[in-house]
């Protein structure tokens, strides 16, 4: 059989590699009980009004879209307020979506896209995708974004920089006063994309306000996500906010029906569910705040977080073998090579019960081993 041909280009993109499941860890170890603390979830479930909402859109399930994309961006701006309109926002299937279209808006004829060497795996990929030039910075010695030596990485043909606040995996922030000094240095030309998606976690008053660049017209591009706050990972809805010419400019490589009614709907409503916002936000808060406290505890080099993970920097045992370890007794976190980073783990918030369960695991794990403090 003769065989297709191939893009040689496309061989070149890296796979993302998504956490382990329950049910492969299930299979894979007989076990009954599997505690996921791997891909960032909301601890508490779903928002009951987002359930609710979607449940009542599933009688037009027959339909294509077409009420809730134009609701939802009315919804954001009357929310966001600063003389917003719905133009300033655009929709995708989750965050991921929206940086594969402004990653193709503007990755195209060659040019290069600018990023931290340990953050979110999608703009190298994106970046390779579209052939572009990847310039991987490293972190400074703090884990924290190198804003200087980023901004040195930048030429006339640099299209995009890929700043992820709080990131993923350190948890850290870019500051205001970082910020605002980057923003004085950057090339005009350049695109400025903040992916905020763990910004609902956030409790650091030094955290940068991305928005005013967008309210002055700078090309400053903000993302944020239902996936985390609202417990909506599976529905896939994320959005960006942008001055209205950019958005309007990115809309052209959105695809037809990207998001449905279902899961837009159920976006809206759960921005109205003050409750399980109240009880998501202050779960992930205490939970991240025990983390922190036990890593010391057991005397692991935890990076202080501001997202609703700990990621822990080289491990007793190596970050592979506690991560099998771990698995082994139905604890799946998240191993960072693929994130960039060599020897560490990051560990979701989970519910209280699921935090302690794991922290006595973990120390069980280490004093087996002989390892523990």
């Amino acid at each position: 059989m003769t065989k297709p041909r191939f893009n040689p280009d496309l061989l070149t993109v890296p796979l993302y590699v998504a956490g382990r499941s329950i049910q492969e860890i299930r299979e894979k170890y007989g076990l009954e009980k599997i505690v996921k603390l791997t891909s960032n979830e909301s601890p508490v479930g779903s928002s009951p009004l987002a359930i609710q909402a979607a449940l009542e859109m599933m009688a037009e399930a027959h339909r294509y879209p077409g009420v809730g994309d134009a609701s939802l961006r009315r919804k954001l701006a009357e929310r966001f307020g600063r003389g917003f309109t719905e133009n300033n926002f655009l929709i995708g299937n989750g965050a991921t979506d929206l940086l594969r279209m402004i990653t193709q808006a503007f990755t195209f004829d060659g040019g290069n896209n600018v990023m931290a060497d340990a953050t979110f795996p999608m703009y190298h990929i994106l970046t390779t995708t579209f052939g572009g030039e990847c310039r991987v910075v490293p972190l400074d010695g703090n884990h924290r974004f190198n804003l200087d030596a980023m901004l040195a990485a930048m030429d006339d043909d640099t299209r995009i920089v890929f700043l992820c606040t709080p990131n993923n995996p350190t948890g850290l922030v870019v500051t205001q006063d970082e910020f605002d000094r980057f923003m004085k240095r950057v090339p005009e030309h350049v695109i400025v994309l903040m992916d905020e998606s763990y910004y609902d976690y956030v409790t650091d008053s030094s955290h940068a306000e991305s928005l005013g660049y967008v309210e002055q017209g700078r090309n400053v591009i903000v993302l944020r996500s239902f996936s985390k706050a609202s417990g909506l990972a599976n529905l896939r809805v994320g959005y960006m906010i942008a001055p209205a010419e950019l958005a309007e400019y990115v809309r052209h490589a959105l695809l037809p029906f990207n998001t449905s009614d279902i899961a837009m709907c159920a976006a809206a409503a759960s921005m109205d569910d003050d409750e399980y916002n109240e009880l998501q936000r202050n779960t992930v808060l205490k939970g991240r705040d025990y983390f922190e406290s036990s890593f010391a505890d057991l005397d692991l080099q935890a990076i202080p977080s501001q997202a609703n993970f700990v990621a822990v920097i080289a491990p007793p045992l190596g970050a592979a073998r506690l991560t099998e370890l771990l698995l082994q007794r139905g604890f799946i976190v998240r191993e960072l090579t693929t994130f960039g980073m060599k020897n560490a783990i990051r560990v979701s918030v989970g519910t209280m019960e699921e935090n302690t369960a794991f922290i006595k695991t973990l120390k069980h794990v280490l004093e087996t081993e002989g390892v523990a403090a």
